[in-house]
């Protein structure tokens, strides 16, 4: 959820710290007091990549902490003001390019393989293009798209990974397993020894 936050000298914005997972309620309830109490609270601002804070701007500290007076799951406004750039980052869109990776799994959401499903095999970004693969043909031909006509369906930004941990804990478990049969090796040949000992003494 954003507003488009506006800079001048008689505004100001501040850092609210709420509960994660909370912040578009928490907007919801300031939206509402801002209304009811006609506060000069002008914009809000909640990031998706910064969970458990929103940005408050308004024309003076009183009209913010009025606007969040009681809110619930709000829990604290951090002291001090915030320039405006240091809120860039999250003001400008990020090309749909970066969040793109070989190997996804997409849907196509526009032109004439609309809602097909495809395969990432190149990616172009300074075109901002990808090369991907239908998935539903059976004959693969590579067709090239904007970045923006994809929405990812499956991730393959992950994938060594799991292949990694996989690998690990298959060596573990191997190592385990070895370290078992270690042990009950040793724990027979003490208990055949035991044997022969009784016998001898006998």
């Amino acid at each position: 959820m954003r507003k488009s936050l506006r800079v001048e000298e008689s505004m100001t914005i501040w850092t609210l710290r709420a509960t994660i997972g909370q912040e578009r309620a928490i907007a919801k309830h300031i939206n509402k007091k801002i209304e009811t109490k006609k506060l000069e609270v002008y914009s809000l601002l909640i990031p998706e990549s910064l969970r458990g804070y929103l940005f408050i701007e308004a024309k003076d500290i009183e009209n913010v902490d009025k606007a969040v007076l009681g809110i619930p799951h709000l829990r604290s406004r951090v002291v001090g003001e915030v320039d405006i750039s240091e809120l860039e980052s999250f003001l400008v869109p990020k090309p749909t390019i970066e969040g793109l990776h070989v190997n996804d799994i997409i849907e196509i959401i526009s032109g004439p393989f609309k809602g097909s499903r495809a395969k990432i095999n190149r990616i172009d970004v300074s075109r901002e293009e990808v090369t991907v693969e239908l998935l539903d043909s059976q004959i693969p031909i590579p067709i090239k798209l904007h970045s923006d006509f994809c929405k990812v369906i499956e991730s393959a930004a992950g994938e060594h990974v799991e292949e990694e941990l996989t690998m690990v804990e298959s060596a573990t478990s191997k190592e385990g397993a070895e370290k078992d049969k270690g042990k009950k090796e040793k724990e027979g040949e003490e208990e055949e020894e035991d044997i022969f000992s009784e016998f001898f003494k006998t």
